[in-house]
């Protein structure tokens, strides 16, 4: 599933980026843990790594694949 269609409130496992490269920088990678604490227009998110909180568009979300940590497989 991509961040774009993750709910709201729930933490998700980071699977894969397809996006730019300023996402590593800001420690969106694979492996990391992401909760979505708020939801916007178009598949837009308000995201949360660790104590940092950043809004991301809706293609930027559709290109990071997550899963609930327990789905999670290497």
């Amino acid at each position: 599933m991509n961040l774009d269609e993750w709910p709201v409130g729930r933490d998700a496992l980071i699977r894969n980026v397809e996006g730019p490269p300023r996402l590593a920088e800001l420690g969106v990678r694979p492996g990391g843990a992401i909760r979505v604490v708020q939801a916007a227009a178009h598949g837009a998110k308000v995201v949360a790594l660790g104590a940092d909180r950043f809004a991301l568009d809706g293609a930027t979300c559709r290109g990071i694949e997550v899963a609930a940590a327990g789905q999670v497989t290497p």
